[in-house]
């Protein structure tokens, strides 16, 4: 469209809010109460100051009543009469590096929070933030009631006009716009700042030209990001420049828009509503009288206007993950860098998020069928501290330590909640065990898998045996497992506390064994209770996995170790050697927490050329460990930062490389002492595989992307080859598959060399250089990001034939992440049975992400997803009769009745789609 044929002119005045970033969470908040005071008094005080639109999240309304609960009923009133636009979300996230159900709950807190206000979410998902779209996003929306999606990051100029179709995986389509060359600022810029400052872009501040106060904390105390704050700022405006900036913001951006109604939206960082703001719309609206109609409105408002004229025949269709990098445009960069920004951080988040959705939930919803009350209020304590830390900047890893130090003690706090409710569940289970059959003097193991699929494990199991026996060890029966495979690993005297709400801790003289036990066909989501029969000798085994000094064998790989500490690894479906496996390479880093940028004269080491220390830790028939020890030597640090420095430091690394019998994986832990700074560390796996695309899984999908890098040469910005991942990366070509199946490490790359080197994210150390503003780059001396000290990354090999689906990739990273849990305890005092599953799923071709009551407390909701491109018949057997079953949205609302027959429900889940089922 033409700049001429812009009829209308739709402001839409709004603030982005980090909730936390150059300052705390409790400075930043403070800075929020001015911000929430000024606007609420501005709303109510203005009857033409038609609405203030909070950034697309609603968090900051807690954190704001909280300190001043005396206006929350004019928070009501507002949200009520939607001028204060809350949601749809809770936190602004920075999508990839987050699971995937932290997105659904993420709105399903939004809508509570917009209606615990006495609000209603609406229809237009606005995020100015995240690095990235990621694909499935139109389809969450979708069944949020969302019908229009806004962003800018992760969509370049070249690929849309402002207005086009973003289509999921699965077809689900929503209306989207990327804004246009200012993208959330164009108002801002062009017509407020040039009749309130006298300038656009310019932000140059002279010291006398206003009647203001600038205060600065000088003495010291305050940190290196100090700023003047301005206690009486100046209100200004000239309404002589209005009509000239008005006609320069059309004329430069009204050519994007393809309806005649033009997007001005009026906010910046931490930006304020503006008590002149109305005044300087009706002067507008005076001026332009007859040849523009403006008005004061909302994104709801925009879009009713353009939906009159939009022709959709005619927009742009973008199918899947928007990670564009910036062919055409202006600021609105990827930034792909904070998916590899202190990993520390992500590695808590995966863990977090584990230990609410892979164990709290679903061990708790299994509770609560055998009779535990559900502790909803602990799991909302858990998901609403998690949810806190997703705000992007954060998450994202671009903060000062002070704000990441913050982040950290909430990681930890969520995952303490997650462990309590586990252990809760577990104990609720092993008090109801039934004591039928079983001596007053029972020793039990009570397994719980908490996936919700029949799976096998080699379980470290860790017994406190009373002293009274003689215990040297102990073998484990149950029905149906009656013959336990065990490894030891120690037994030795030792005495253990007993505590009682009744009585002092007690003290139980024992002797404690420690073994391997392979466990087979535990059920899926349930338990089974395993009798402990203490033994007087000593466990004896034959055979192992360890088949000489350097070698690890089982059925279906053969892992040699070599002298530099990489692998060559066997598969011996397929015949294939992949040599040289698992070496460590660092690059120089000069960018910051958004984005790599390599010194002008890097240089690349490597530990293939390391000598390494080769121990066998562990040899024996079920688990067999081999470590290798070296010190890999890199430069200290980046020098001048043309280059990096010829000081050399070592980097003490401990690889140990662990094989299960029976597993098609190799389970690798690396630890290292990061004692460099301003590099790039990864792992590298060779697999000699002449693959176009690599596969990985994101959100509620498995997505592959091309290994050749498009020619950014001339683009706004350079394209990477670096990509996201959830669980797992691969390579594929002609029947053979070399997979990583990293634990909290989200950034890998398939790289474009002789050897198809697919490579993971360790760590990238960088330096916190805050461009708050495009004019001026702040760069502090805080060294966290630089990820110093002790380090700990886990990750799983597999190197098999087929393809990711036959190998169930999905599941065994689920299966690797995830271990059972399991606890001692005596003869029970209830009426359960010795083995129970919740449900069974035995399609691996679906995944199940969530099993958790339903939001009204009436129900059991299942979420699972169809990663593939053909239509999956489910039958889902659970292990007690139910009564009703629907399906549902990702919001929880009903969309079909469900037809049951006894125990089962039959679902068909449709390519690419994700599937909530309800049962009561």
């Amino acid at each position: 469209m033409k700049s001429s044929q812009i009829q209308q002119i739709k402001v839409v005045s709004n603030t982005h809010w980090d909730r936390e970033f150059r300052r705390t969470f409790e400075k930043t908040r403070r800075r929020l109460l001015t911000m929430m005071d000024v606007t609420l008094d501005i709303l109510e005080k203005d009857p033409d100051y038609a609405s203030f639109t909070m950034d697309g999240h609603s968090i900051m309304i807690d954190d704001y009543l909280e300190m001043r609960p005396e206006r929350r009923a004019l928070v009501e009133k507002l949200v009520k009469e939607r001028r204060l636009i809350l949601g749809p979300y809770y936190t602004l996230a920075e999508e990839f590096s987050i699971g995937q159900e932290s997105l659904v709950r993420n709105l399903l807190w939004g809508r509570r929070t917009v209606e615990k206000y006495g609000g209603k979410v609406g229809t237009v998902a606005y995020t100015p933030s995240s690095w990235g779209q990621t694909g499935q996003l139109p389809q969450i929306l979708a069944e949020f009631g969302q019908k229009y999606m806004m962003f800018y990051r992760g969509i370049s100029h070249h690929e849309a006009d402002a207005e086009w179709i973003w289509e999921a995986p699965d077809g689900t389509q929503l209306t989207a716009s990327r804004f246009a060359v200012y993208a959330r600022y164009n108002w801002y810029y062009q017509v407020h700042r040039a009749v309130t400052a006298d300038a656009v872009f310019d932000k140059a501040y002279e010291w006398d030209a206003h009647e203001e106060v600038p205060v600065r904390i000088a003495d010291g105390q305050a940190g290196e990001d100090l700023a003047f704050d301005l206690q009486e700022p100046e209100l200004r405006y000239d309404r002589s420049r209005l009509e000239q900036a008005v006609r320069d913001m059309i004329e430069r951006e009204g050519s994007h828009f393809t309806t005649p109604v033009f997007l001005a939206m009026h906010g910046h960082d931490i930006s304020v509503a503006h008590p002149l703001e109305s005044q300087i719309i009706k002067d507008a609206q005076e001026i332009f009288r007859g040849e523009y109609t403006i008005e004061h409105t909302d994104l709801e408002g925009f879009w009713a206007a353009a939906e009159e004229h939009l022709d959709r025949s005619k927009l742009a269709v973008l199918k899947g993950e928007k990670r564009s990098y910036l062919k055409q445009g202006m600021w609105t960069f990827l930034f792909p860098g904070t998916v590899s920004a202190r990993t520390y951080l992500k590695q808590k988040d995966f863990s977090a998020t584990a230990r609410l959705v892979r164990y709290a939930e679903p061990l708790a919803a299994l509770a609560a069928t055998l009779g535990a009350e559900y502790p909803k209020n602990y799991l909302d304590r858990g998901w609403s501290i998690l949810l806190s830390n997703h705000t992007h900047d954060a998450n994202g890893g671009c903060a000062p330590d002070a704000v990441c130090e913050e982040i950290a003690g909430r990681y930890a706090k969520a995952s303490d909640i997650g462990d309590i409710v586990s252990e809760d569940a577990m104990c609720h289970i092993a008090r109801n065990i039934s004591p039928e059959g079983r001596p007053a003097n029972a020793l039990q193991l009570i397994v719980f898998n908490s996936l919700p699929f029949t799976r096998d494990a080699i379980v470290p199991v860790d017994l406190e045996i009373p002293s009274t026996y003689k215990a040297r060890a102990a073998r484990l029966t149950a029905p149906s497992d009656p013959e336990v495979a065990r490894q030891p690993i120690s037994s030795e005297k030792s005495s253990v506390f007993v505590d009682s709400i009744w009585e002092v801790p007690r003290i139980l003289n024992s002797s404690r064994i420690k073994f391997h036990a392979k466990l087979t066909a535990l059920p899926a989501l349930g338990y089974r209770v395993y009798d402990i029969i203490p033994e007087t000798v000593d466990l004896r085994t034959r055979g192992s996995i360890v088949v000489n000094d350097t070698t690890l064998e089982n059925e279906h790989l053969r892992v040699s170790v070599n002298a530099n500490g990489t692998v060559d690894l066997l598969c011996k479906q397929t015949g294939k050697v992949y040599e040289g496996v698992n070496y460590l390479t660092s690059q120089g880093e000069c960018g910051n927490a958004w984005k790599h940028v390599a010194p002008t004269f890097d240089r690349t080491y490597s530990s293939v050329g390391a000598n390494a220390v080769i121990c066998v830790k562990e040899a024996g028939p079920l688990v067999g460990t081999i470590e290798a020890v070296y010190d890999f030597a890199v430069p200290a640090d980046y020098g001048d930062g043309t280059g990096r420095s010829e000081t050399l430091v070592k980097i003490p690394v401990r690889v140990e490389y662990r094989l299960n019998h029976g597993s098609p994986r190799l389970d690798v832990t690396v630890r290292l002492d990061n004692v460099a700074k301003d590099h790039w560390l990864r792992v590298n796996f060779p697999t000699h595989l002449d693959a176009k695309v690599s596969t990985a899984d994101t959100h509620f999908d498995v997505i592959s992307r091309p290994v050749e890098l498009p020619d950014s040469t001339g683009w706004v910005e350079e394209a990477f080859g670096t990509h996201p991942l959830q669980t797992f990366a691969c390579l594929e070509n002609g029947g053979e598959t070399f997979a990583v199946l990293p634990q909290g490490l989200f950034e890998f790359e398939a790289r474009e060399d002789d050897a198809s080197t697919l490579s993971l994210t360790l760590l990238r150390a960088c330096r916190i250089k805050l461009a708050v503003s495009e004019e001026k780059l702040t760069e502090l001396p805080d060294e966290g990001i630089q990820c110093p000290g002790r380090q700990v990354f886990r990750y799983a090999l597999v190197a098999a034939g087929g393809d990711w689906k036959s190998n169930v990739l999905l599941q065994q990273a689920d299966d690797a992440a995830h271990p059972v849990r399991a606890i001692m305890t005596g003869r029970g005092k209830g009426s359960l049975p010795g083995e129970q599953s919740l449900f069974c799923i035995s399609n691996s071709a679906v995944h199940v992400s969530a099993v958790k009551q339903a939001e009204d407390g009436e129900g059991l909701i299942i979420r699972l997803f169809n990663p593939t491109d053909k239509p999956q018949e489910v039958p889902v057997i659970f292990g007690k009769t139910i009564s009703e079953a629907q399906r549902c949205g990702m919001d929880e609302s009903v969309l079909e009745p469900l037809s049951v027959d006894g125990a089962k429900v039959a679902i068909t889940v449709a390519p690419r789609k994700i599937y909530t089922l309800c049962v009561r």
